[in-house]
């Protein structure tokens, strides 16, 4: 926090001296009084609240002034601004009133994005707001409300001003400061040593503590929770001339956001009228001919009384405004003159002697601007008792009033900013955007207002907006990057490590897809339109943001709509891995699983239309997202949901079995008969069913008898025996056959059964010491080796050298993400390690190669597992056995500190009669103790292993007897059936239970899990070499004399281009690969087709669960 304010007093010290902010109208010199305000007598500590001051000239420029409080504080630009006007010494306001008043102003300044301006003293209205925020700032909030409130007061007229005086102290800068210079100093102290001398520095140089304990009539002091102070010092510094610089101050804060603004108009600002005397009065008299609305708080008392009570006077008069001021300029009839001086005498007292002096003003200006003005009364059924419904009613009558006198399709874009930042919906939908109006719109203002309602995650809007033609292809990469600048990061998802030189942007996209979506892609001139690429854009922005809704709103509009839900998996699952809280892993998982679920609707809302198209779909790249595989997409996001579906697990049915007609019945049977016997020369392959592809044409059937009826073509599986079609020659068969995935499979299986049978043979029979004499061995003469060991060796480096295949096509994150894998990076480190001591002719090293390899036995067989993942009924089971082998992980830990509690003691006391004996004499007497064990030996593994072995079966109700009668063996006998009771009946029931648990979430989601498993094993086993170790020695063979063969004929068809032609080739290739443009085919229409009765079923679920949530709150209320 320290090196955040030297910071900031650095930058205020800069803009100070560009602005040239004189200190006052007394001297020309720049202002050097501003800093921070600690309205607390406690130390200065990281959770102190701060407010900032600056003592400046009357007579500074209120254009300055403003350009100060946006690049000086650097305050955010608000939606709103709410003066708050009335009683500068008293505020007599009814408790309920005030109540009212003060909640009803915080929850008006919460959700517009609003500024308040007040006087700043502690006394009066300012009071009142100073404590709204006091109260209400964590009203329904998890951090406080972050309202700026600003107060604008007279340097003479406050009290304690000389608290805020500072002498001149040498300014801070970021790199070079007496503050850093200590810290330099004290490096090697400790870091929390280091924090407190920053704030002790920061608290004596830029932090004045203010408390004022003795008042006067004439000074005021500061209100404690207003944020920023502008402390006016002047000739004429009285409350007149400081009103005057305030509304000059206001007047240029509407003027902010002009060019950013939907058709640049006016920041929206409302006077705030309670209580109050004659200044009150000039206040709003010029507010109301400037156009500011006004609202006024009935039953304050003094002035706002007697404003309400003239507004109802003038109200009632059925004229129209013209011949309002034609009675008033010729005077009023005598009845409606005495009912005018009935309110004037109503309101008199001997505090509003001032009533004559403004009465005239007053009403020629509620005579013109009676629009403008709203009365709030808290008791009445017209804003129900919410003053932020007064304030709204205000600003729209306001925006109206405008109309009237300017242009009327100003009017009617400011009214949309106000329902915006007011969240009025249905009045936007009823009064602003409708069918009669949208022709009135001009495309430049509807895409600025859809950047509004982007920003503010508005989803409403961003869906109304979009129906009435706001196009997200006009807006341009400049407006994408404003949105990502003007957004919290901190709410959007984690960052792993943001680079300086990057934008939000492209740090986001660098962070989740360092190989994908290059930002390349987008043009390079920020004025341009997106075009096609802005829906993606604008879906991306809403994902990293974190705003779920709008999102998934976007994701109904974008191409490639399953593609794009899989995406927004991937990026919170990522987001997911870098998250460190629970609640927050939690949050981005459930989004992902409601994206996967999304996607998995979309493409069996596809299946369901036409089967055919959304299998092609899963083959297609998606276009809109750089040609990402959906399938690949899914695997990595972990998308289980979709892989589930039907539609994925037909395309898998097809890729599994290849050619092979699957519909036949027990055609995978067939298949393992033809691979089991003569496995690599499979004769009878040539006799199963085929299926080829073969060009189709769809026809429209009702237009079967027109010329030109609509067609499609498209490909399909046509039989081998198919009548109408040639038959598939058998040399086709042969490769269709080695082709097909399940072929692989059941060669790897029986390759496994015989590997297996192999190596256990080895090791029971023929693993003996190395022949280094060639005598007679098992067999074998003449060789180091059996032949059996030397065939198993061939076999395991083949297994190894497909593994290190696996290892190069696949990235390392996902290959070590695979249990499996890490089972045969096991395997083959217990292999390599046996191999190598197996020929170093020791009894030692043969012990530990035999070890070894029967280790890696074992490992082998746990792999063999793998296999089960391609049945239905033995996936789920799979998964339950490793699942709940990670609870007994756990549970161990528990269990082993009782057994070495338990173990240790028992043995210790058991054994203690036998190393220690006690020699007495007839008479009782002790002669002598000797000691029957050494020191030096006593420590062995024979020890530990009889403490472990003495507890360990007890965990399983093996309870051996004691024998002994001694002290020591009555309480190990107590500690075994302590130590049995809660082992084997308490601990072992929990973990009985938990497995319970694990075996019931499995079998929940057992349908899902081997359809997710069935993709892994058809993948992993569309990957693998055609023939099975070890004759997959063959297969690399071909593929390095293809690679080869191939080479060469690249090199010399090279050869024989000319220049020009390798220039035309170039061109070509750059035009192919121009980024900016895809096409929109014919299959991304239909999908968006069918998606779309998707989207809309879920949103209007969505909007009526909505409703149903509101009436039950009405109900309880």
């Amino acid at each position: 926090m320290a090196k955040e304010i030297t910071q900031q007093i650095s930058l205020l010290h800069q803009v100070i001296h560009q602005l040239n902010i004189r200190q006052s109208d007394y001297t020309s010199e720049v202002t050097k009084e501003y800093g921070y305000l600690k309205f607390d007598e406690n130390e200065f500590d990281s959770t102190t609240r701060l407010s900032q001051y600056i003592r400046l000239a009357l007579q500074t420029n209120a254009k300055a002034v403003v350009e100060f409080l946006q690049h000086g504080w650097c305050l955010p630009t608000p939606d709103l601004i709410i003066s708050v006007i009335g009683g500068g010494k008293q505020c007599n306001i009814s408790a309920h009133l005030r109540k009212i008043f003060q909640r009803g102003l915080v929850a008006a300044a919460a959700t517009t994005n609003a500024w308040l301006i007040t006087s700043g003293t502690n006394v009066g209205i300012a009071k009142e707001v100073g404590e709204a925020l006091s109260n209400y700032r964590y009203k329904n909030r998890k951090h406080g409300l972050d309202v700026p409130c600003i107060g604008i007061c007279t340097w003479d007229y406050t009290a304690g001003n000389q608290q805020l005086q500072c002498q001149h102290i040498e300014t801070p800068s970021p790199d070079d400061t007496n503050m850093n210079r200590t810290i330099d100093l004290l490096k090697h102290k400790r870091r929390s040593r280091t924090e407190s001398i920053q704030m002790d520095m920061v608290e004596d140089k830029y932090i004045r503590s203010y408390a004022v304990k003795h008042l006067d009539d004439k000074h005021y002091d500061l209100e404690p929770n207003h944020t920023h102070f502008l402390l006016f010092d002047g000739n004429s510094s009285n409350v007149d001339t400081v009103l005057v610089q305030r509304a000059q101050i206001e007047k240029y804060l509407r003027r902010m956001d002009m060019q950013t603004s939907i058709g640049n108009t006016l920041i929206p600002t409302v006077m705030i009228l309670a209580e109050g005397g004659p200044f009150s009065i000039q206040t709003i008299c010029e507010a109301l001919q400037s156009n500011t609305p006004l609202v006024v708080v009935k039953g304050s008392g003094r002035a706002a009384d007697l404003v309400a009570d003239l507004h109802l006077f003038f109200s009632q008069i059925e004229t129209n405004k013209y011949e309002i001021k034609q009675i008033y300029r010729t005077r009023l009839s005598s009845s409606n003159e005495d009912d005018l001086n009935s309110v004037f005498e109503k309101n008199k007292n001997n505090k509003n002697k001032w009533i004559d002096d403004v009465k005239d003003n007053l009403c020629q200006v509620l005579y013109e601007r009676m629009q403008l003005v709203v009365i709030f009364e808290f008791d009445s059924h017209r804003h129900h008792g919410n003053l932020e419904e007064a304030i709204l009613e205000a600003l729209i009558n306001a925006a109206k009033f405008s109309g009237d006198n300017q242009d009327e399709h100003q009017s009617r874009v400011a009214e949309l900013k106000l329902a915006m930042a007011w969240q009025k919906f249905d009045y936007a939908q009823k009064h602003i955007l409708t069918d009669a109006t949208i022709t009135e719109w001009k495309e430049s203002d509807l895409c600025q207002a859809l950047i509004d309602a982007l920003r503010r995650d508005y989803v409403d809007f961003v869906e109304l907006l979009m129906d009435y033609g706001s196009p997200l292809e006009k807006l341009t990469l400049n407006n994408l990057e404003q949105l990502y600048a003007s957004s919290n990061i901190d709410n959007g998802l984690p960052i792993e490590s943001k680079d300086k030189n990057l934008s939000i942007r492209d740090s986001y996209y660098s962070c989740y897809f360092p190989n994908q979506l290059q930002t390349s892609r987008i043009i390079l001139n920020k004025d341009q339109p997106l075009g096609q690429n802005a829906r993606r854009e604008f879906f991306l922005w809403a994902i990293f943001l974190d705003r779920y809704e709008l999102a998934r709103y976007l994701c109904s509009k974008t191409w490639n709509q399953s593609v794009a839900s899989l995406i927004a998996a991937q990026i919170y699952r990522q987001a997911m891995t870098m998250a460190l809280h629970s609640e927050t892993k939690e949050h981005y998982e459930n989004n992902a699983s409601q994206f996967d679920r999304d996607a998995l609707f979309i493409i069996d809302r596809c299946f369901d239309h036409d089967e055919y198209f959304a299998v092609d779909l899963l083959k297609q790249p998606a276009v809109a997202f750089d040609n990402v595989q959906p399938l690949k997409l899914a695997e990595q996001a972990r998308c289980r949901a979709f892989l589930a579906s039907k539609c994925v697990q037909k395309y898998l049915d097809e890729k599994w079995y290849g050619h092979i007609n699957y519909k036949r019945p027990a055609i995978s049977l067939q298949i393992f008969f033809c691979s089991l016997f003569i496995p690599l020369i499979p004769i009878f392959c040539v006799f199963l069913p085929y299926v080829h592809e073969h060009p189709q044409i769809i026809r429209n059937n009702k237009n079967r008898s027109k010329s030109r009826n609509p067609i499609m073509i498209r490909t399909a599986l046509i039989s081998d025996r198919d009548p109408t079609d040639e038959p598939i020659q058998w040399s086709k068969k042969l490769i269709y056959f080695y082709q097909a995935p399940i072929v692989r499979f059941f060669y790897n299986v029986i390759f496994l059964v015989l590997f297996l049978g192999l190596f256990s043979s080895v090791l029971l029979i023929d693993f003996l010491p190395l022949n280094i004499h060639y005598g007679q061995q098992s067999n074998t003469k003449n060789l180091p080796l059996p032949i059996t060991e030397i065939i198993l060796h061939v076999c395991v480096w083949t297994l190894i050298m497909e593994e290190l295949r696996l290892f190069i096509l696949m990235e390392y994150q996902k290959y070590i993400s695979d249990m499996w894998n890490l089972i045969n990076v096991a395997a083959i480190i217990l292999y390599l390690i046996a191999f190598i001591t197996r020929f170093i002719p020791n009894e030692t090293f043969f012990i530990i190669s035999k070890i070894f390899l029967n280790l890696d036995l074992i490992v082998w067989f746990v792999g063999t597992l793998h296999l089960f993942a391609a049945f239905e009924r033995l996936g789920p089971k799979l998964v339950m056995i490793f699942n709940t082998m990670k609870d007994l992980f756990f549970f161990v830990c528990f269990i082993l500190i009782f057994l070495c509690g338990f173990s240790i003691t028992s043995w210790s006391l058991i054994t203690s009669a036998s190393q220690v004996h006690w020699i007495y004499s007839d008479d009782g007497q002790l002669v002598n103790v000797t000691v029957s064990m050494h020191r030096n030996n006593s420590w062995t593994w024979k020890l530990i292993r009889d403490i472990t072995h003495y507890g360990v079966w007890k965990v399983f109700g093996q309870v051996d007897p004691i024998d002994g009668t001694d002290s020591y063996s009555n309480m190990a006998f107590i500690l075994a059936i302590v130590f049995v009771a809660i082992a084997n009946i308490l601990l072992l029931n929990v973990l009985v239970a938990l497995f319970n648990v694990t075996v019931q979430n499995v079998q929940e989601q057992s349908h899902d899990l081997w359809r997710y498993q069935r993709f892994l094993i058809v993948n992993e086993y569309s990957r693998k070499t055609l023939l099975p170790p070890p004759f997959n020695i063959l297969y690399y063979i071909f593929i390095i004399i293809q690679y080869l063969l191939t080479r060469c004929r690249l090199y010399q068809s090279q050869r024989r281009f000319t220049a020009n032609e390798r220039l035309l080739e170039d061109i070509k290739t750059m035009n192919s690969n121009n980024p900016q443009q895809f096409k929109i085919s014919d299959s991304i229409r239909r999908e968006s087709a069918i998606a779309e009765d998707y989207w809309q079923s879920i949103f209007k679920h969505k909007k009526h669960d909505q409703t149903e949530i509101i009436l039950q709150n009405i109900e309880q209320k």
